[in-house]
């Protein structure tokens, strides 16, 4: 655009500021975004002001007010910055600040002198077609020569009311109220955008944001995260993008969504954003509407709405700014929560090591010199305490800023003494309490959020013992279908993650055994942190780290007090070598045991206190140390368990028939020794756990064949005996169980053949026999299992052959099998109607293990 014109001071100062910016804009990195933000405003002047300067040229007026003086000021200011240099890294936030004060002064100052000066042209116009309208009468001069003229300058009056008005949608909201104070440009611009970003997921979430809001698609794009992981620093990086720029031009809005959101006050500040005179605004309805309607006005020009935190409670403002029929109409939300209903959706993940290294250096640096820090093994364990959570990095960074070595010590002598990262930042602690804050309206979901801390850090939590807890403690149905529905909802508002590590159509049987939680350690330590308000007396949770035998002062008087705790969780780190103190835990209905074992003790015994805990439903012990361990003291688990489960330890299974654990109803053994020898004193396991509904026997490899003993428990429902390698055979006795509905037998890799007695098996819904590489025949009494309606078979590649039998599965409606082995259904689908054949390759994974 041209800014030649030159008829008064104020047009020639305000082509060499204009020049001066664009020019400044190619040259100088520093205050690009700044200055990039001037040329828009001055682009947007230069028709207006041409205009000016011609009527005031006519009607020979050369005031224009304080402009001239404001010109000459941004003119002095932008020669200043273009000769600053990158390695003066201390003035640019100084002059940033100055370059954008300049910015809204120069709007500011049109937003007065504009309008003023317009209304002046067109009184003093119309006073001059008054007086030579006298002059016609007194003289009789051409009338049409001077109509002309009139017509000249109606036209042009015409044309710089319209360029005012498009200054003022510009620049400025109308407030619809002459005697209002005027607003700044508008609560809805795009933040300045962060100096640098950090982390190759972060980058890669940036490009595929940019790609996919350059491309035509999908209306809602979700960026979550944890809170303090960096999506408005995303956001804004984003939006200050050349190319997101150029697209969206003028037309992107940066709402802050607040937890009690309104949509009405939303709407207004866009259509102040957007210049355009609204009325109020009575209902959501009516702001509905005329959003819309707004969206209209703008027409074909693409607009992005950023809505940044975003809380559940807010989900119904997202569907409302959803209008499907508008076109290039792009809404990008950040939240802490997923909104599952919304894709796709980017998810944010805590930096790697290597990039919190970066991000922290980055942050501490002062004035662009180098840092003095202490030796790299300091630097580099604080680093790991912040557990790569990018605000807890620059938190921790700016408060040791500058500061003398002695400092960064003390920091890492206070966590060391086991004083959390949270208890000495409080910034960061408040950022992630807002998580919490999120679960008022559901109080059930921030209980589960805080039992999550009973697991040990950096550790997958099986799903299967968060079932085991959560339906004891809260009385959930017993299959845990709810208790897998809460975590979910912790996984949707980023509280933990999920991770299946099988096919999720494998598991219809609900048995969740590959399915594992993780928590970010800070929202442990969160956990953690809320569990310990109060009296230790009083708390609902008693979540105990302990490091040899240093036990806490009031457990190791000689009088301890009797707690009210529901769960408990005891966390060894292998190096207890005392008996357990006692505990008095009337009210404890889930104990989570955590140990570790070193290569000298090689044992671990259950705390004798357990024995007096009445009311305990739910027992979790688990070894988190490489070496196996052998358990002991079984004889303290009380008669009122109903839920057991045991990991990386030595069990005498086959003795728990003495225990007469009556109540027993679920136990599930995981990478345990559980073989060991009986002998004929031993009672039957039957006589010990004659209620038992399931049992899950996984990865356990010295099982080489299933106790008969196992056959005469009658309620047993669900049968799971997985990845147990040596295990040959079944009992024929199987068949006694009258009451399974569920067996699974997958990867017992030397399993040959199936009982003939299965046959018997009358409720049987749904059998596994997936990854069984020695299995080459099925019993042909298969054929009797009138209820069976899910068989998956995949992985047999000795089966070749299908029982005649087979036809009779009336009620068969999923088969899930290997391409080869699908040939042999296939002649079958005829006859077996609605079967559902699903052959397809998986990979191993062994993403089960813990590292």
């Amino acid at each position: 655009m041209s800014v030649d014109f030159v008829g008064t001071a104020v047009g020639s100062a305000f082509s060499e500021l204009f020049l001066l910016v664009k020019n400044t804009v190619k040259t100088v990195v520093m205050f690009r975004n700044e200055l990039k933000k001037i040329e828009s405003t001055l682009d947007c002047i230069v028709p207006i002001l041409k205009d000016i300067n011609e009527f005031n040229s006519r009607l020979e007026r050369k005031d224009m007010g304080q402009i001239e003086d404001l010109i000459n000021d941004g003119k002095e200011l932008v020669a200043k910055c273009s000769k600053i240099k990158l390695l003066h890294q201390h003035k640019k936030l100084k002059y940033s600040e100055k370059l954008t004060k300049f910015d809204a002064k120069l709007i500011r100052e049109f937003q007065i002198t504009l309008p003023l000066q317009t209304m002046r042209i067109t009184v003093e116009t119309s006073e001059v077609v008054k007086q030579m309208g006298g002059e016609v009468k007194e003289t009789g001069k051409d009338v049409k020569e001077m109509g002309g003229f009139v017509k000249e300058i109606g036209v042009d009056v015409k044309e710089i009311g319209g360029d005012v008005k498009k200054l003022l949608n510009f620049v400025q909201p109308n407030s619809g109220d002459p005697q209002s104070e005027l607003e700044p440009l508008s609560e809805l611009a795009v933040p300045e955008a962060p100096d640098f970003i950090v982390g190759s997921e972060v980058e890669a979430s940036l490009r595929k944001l940019k790609e996919q809001l350059l491309e035509e698609g999908v209306s809602v794009t979700v960026v979550t995260a944890p809170g303090g992981c960096g999506k408005t620093t995303l956001l804004k990086k984003l939006c200050n993008d050349e190319e997101i720029q150029g697209k969206f031009n003028n037309n992107i809005m940066f709402v802050p969504v607040s937890k009690k959101a309104n949509l009405i006050d939303i709407v207004q500040k866009m259509f102040r954003h957007k210049g355009v005179k609204l009325c109020r605004i009575e209902t959501e309805d009516d702001a509905v509407r005329y959003l819309q309607q707004l969206l209209i006005r703008i027409g074909k020009d693409p607009v992005l709405l950023v809505l940044d935190d975003v809380w559940i409670e807010s989900q119904s403002i997202i569907e409302k700014f959803v209008f499907k029929k508008i076109k290039h109409y792009r809404i990008v939300v950040t939240s802490r929560y997923e909104f599952p209903i919304y894709r796709p959706v980017h998810h944010l993940n805590p930096l790697t090591h290597v990039e919190a290294l970066e991000l922290f250096h980055q942050s501490v640096i002062v004035d662009d010199t180098s840092l003095d820090a202490p030796d790299d093994e300091i630097l580099d364990q604080i680093v790991k305490r912040c557990k790569g959570l990018p605000l807890a990095l620059t938190v921790v960074a700016k408060s040791l800023r500058g500061k003398d070595p002695s400092f960064w010590e003390t920091k890492l002598l206070d966590w060391s003494e086991r004083r959390s990262l949270l208890h000495s930042d409080s910034d960061v602690l408040d950022c992630l309490r807002k998580s919490l804050d999120d679960l008022d309206g559901d109080p059930s979901i921030k209980e589960r959020f805080m039992d999550l801390g009973s697991f040990p850090e950096d550790c997958k939590i099986p799903a299967t013992a968060l079932i085991d807890m959560w339906v004891e403690l809260y009385k959930l149905n017993f299959s845990g279908v709810r208790a897998i529905a809460d975590l979910n909802k912790l996984v949707y508002r980023n509280l933990a993650d999920l991770v299946v590590t099988r096919d999720l159509s494998e598991d219809e049987d609900k048995c969740y055994s590959s399915h594992y939680a993780m928590q970010h350690d800070l929202l442990r330590e969160l956990a953690i942190l809320e569990c310990s308000q109060g009296e230790v007396e009083n708390r609902e949770r008693l979540i105990l780290d302990l490091t040899g035998n240093n036990f806490p002062d009031w457990w190791s008087k000689q009088k301890q007090p009797t707690l009210s705790a529901r769960l408990v969780s005891i966390s060894t780190d292998g190096t207890l070598s005392t008996s357990w103190p006692n505990l008095q835990l009337p009210k404890a209905e889930a104990l989570v045991l955590n140990f570790g074992i070193t290569i000298q003790t090689k044992t671990y015994a259950l705390p004798e206190f357990i024995e007096k805990a009445d009311n305990l439903k739910a027992l979790i012990v688990t070894n988190y140390s490489f070496f196996p361990a052998e358990l002991r003291n079984f004889h303290v688990i009380g008669s009122n368990l109903r839920r057991m489960r045991f990991e990386r330890v030595t069990v005498p299974f086959l003795s728990m028939g003495k225990l007469r654990l009556h109540s027993l109803q679920k136990i599930s053994f995981f990478m345990c020794s559980i073989s060991q020898a009986s002998t004929s004193d031993d009672a039957k396991i039957s006589d010990g756990m004659p209620n038992l509904v399931e049992l899950h026997i996984d990865y356990c490899n010295d099982l080489v064949t299933l106790p008969d003993g196992i056959c005469e428990i009658k309620p047993l429902r669900k049968l799971g005996i997985t990845n147990c390698h040596d295990l040959s055979s079944l009992p024929e006795q199987i068949g006694q169980l009258a009451s399974l509905e569920v067996v699974r037998l997958n990867s017992c890799t030397k399993l040959s053949k199936l009982p003939d007695s299965i046959g018997t098996l009358k409720k049987l819904i749904s059998l596994n026999i997936s990854d069984c590489l020695s299995l080459s025949t099925l019993p042909n009494q298969i054929g009797q299992l009138v209820n069976l309606k899910r068989m998956n078979m995949r992985g047999c590649p000795r089966l070749s052959v299908l029982p005649l039998s087979i036809i009779k599965l009336r009620n068969l409606k999923k088969v899930i099998c290997d391409e080869e082995i699908e040939v042999m259904w296939e002649p079958l689908k005829r006859s077996l109607n609605g079967l559902n054949i699903m052959a397809s390759k998986e990979e191993a994974s062994l993403d089960w293990l813990r590292y």
